[in-house]
């Protein structure tokens, strides 16, 4: 019993640095969006700026020694925490074949503003006082002010989920049951943020489930996308498995805090553990286990395509638009046209007709292919 209660007053200590670590983990996801173009990798990079932002706040209000710091913390903080709602709702029409501006997100990003406004000219509605806690400081809010907060995310939520069960054309970039039930469990983790906030000794949980979901993105984004390794996923990765790694080194340190090798363990296990992640993830950027280089038992291998160029091929058979193109291939407009007029080269005989007709004949090419081949 000592030593099971040990343990837990050391993790809660500590706890500072597992919503730090979800705060690295947001920012590789950050970075792996930035060199994207798309409209809704722009909102993805909004979407990790601000749950970052909450996260590093949150690392500092646990770890902050001063109220008055923590004071200002929580101000900033306040802010990321309405402004999520209406992101969340825009990707969630993205995903179910909705413009990502339309009257569902201006109605929310409308209450979230609104309350937002509200809280910061009126902190004292919300905010009682802020109570030093086992984990760090926590502010305590009040009743009236926690059932206008949370009235935000609950809107968000009912809207989310009446987009998501009625899509106008489902995103196949995402699978819809993962997709919904990684965002119930988001904010389910939200939510659980009003238990501290009501005085009880319970750390925050989103930073957990950030972190985690974080880390799911960075696989995802590895296994499915097909652009380059370059500079900046290089740099993400390398981020978010110093993440795992220091998580991994801080959950066996209560074990090992007594030992004398203690800080040998912890740093083996601690770099062990990000280098096997970081070797994951490049490992899983290598494999071709996205879109499949051919459209079924289709052969295009008399026309000389690249494995780039049967993707593509691939994709455009399907029925794919330009746009979901680029999102699964992770490249940019530019790059895809090029690709294309590669394609109508080598497919198309007498390729002299616009880009628009030249799509819709190599359409028909890969459908008489597609045909034949089955």
């Amino acid at each position: 019993m000592f030593i099971r209660n040990y343990r837990r007053e050391q993790l809660l200590h500590y706890f500072f640095l597992i919503p730090a670590m979800a705060a690295i983990a947001n920012l590789s996801c950050l970075i792996e969006n930035v060199r994207r173009d798309l409209r809704f990798h722009r909102l993805l990079s909004l979407f990790y700026l601000a749950i970052g932002l909450q996260n590093g706040l949150t690392a500092l209000m646990c770890w902050g020694p001063d109220e008055d710091w923590v004071r200002i913390f929580w101000a900033i903080q306040a802010h990321t925490f309405f402004a999520v709602a209406p992101i969340l709702v825009a990707i969630c029409s993205f995903a179910s074949g909705r413009r990502l501006v339309n009257p569902w997100t201006l109605s929310v990003c409308g209450l979230a503003l609104a309350v937002d406004l509200f809280s910061t000219s009126a902190p004292g509605f919300f905010i009682t006082e802020f109570k030093h806690l086992e984990f760090g400081f926590a502010p305590i809010i009040s009743a009236p002010g926690g059932i206008i907060a949370s009235t935000v995310h609950v809107v968000a939520i009912a809207v989310s989920l009446y987009l998501l069960w009625n899509p106008r054309q489902w995103n196949a970039f995402f699978e819809r049951k993962v997709f919904t039930i990684a965002l119930i469990v988001w904010w389910l983790a939200i939510f659980s943020n009003f238990i501290p906030m009501s005085g009880f000794r319970f750390p925050p949980m989103h930073p957990v489930v950030d972190g985690v979901l974080s880390v799911l993105f960075a696989i995802y984004v590895n296994r499915f996308s097909a652009g380059p390794q370059g500079i900046l996923r290089t740099f993400s990765n390398a981020l978010i498995s110093g993440a795992i790694g220091l998580l991994a080194a801080l959950f066996i340190w209560p074990l090992t805090s007594r030992w004398e090798i203690g800080p040998w363990i912890l740093s083996a296990v601690s770099t062990a553990a990000g280098i096997s992640f970081f070797s994951f993830l490049v490992w899983l950027s290598g494999r071709t286990d996205g879109p499949v280089v051919a459209v079924g038992a289709m052969d295009l291998g008399e026309y000389g395509l690249s494995k780039q160029e049967l993707r593509i091929c691939e994709l455009v058979a399907e029925g794919h638009s330009r746009s979901f193109i680029r999102l699964v291939l992770n490249v940019s407009d530019g790059t895809l046209r090029n690709h294309l007029k590669n394609i109508y080269a080598k497919t198309l005989p007498e390729n002299t007709t616009g880009s628009k007709d030249q799509l819709q004949r190599l359409t028909v090419l890969l459908s008489k292919k597609k045909v034949v081949e089955s």
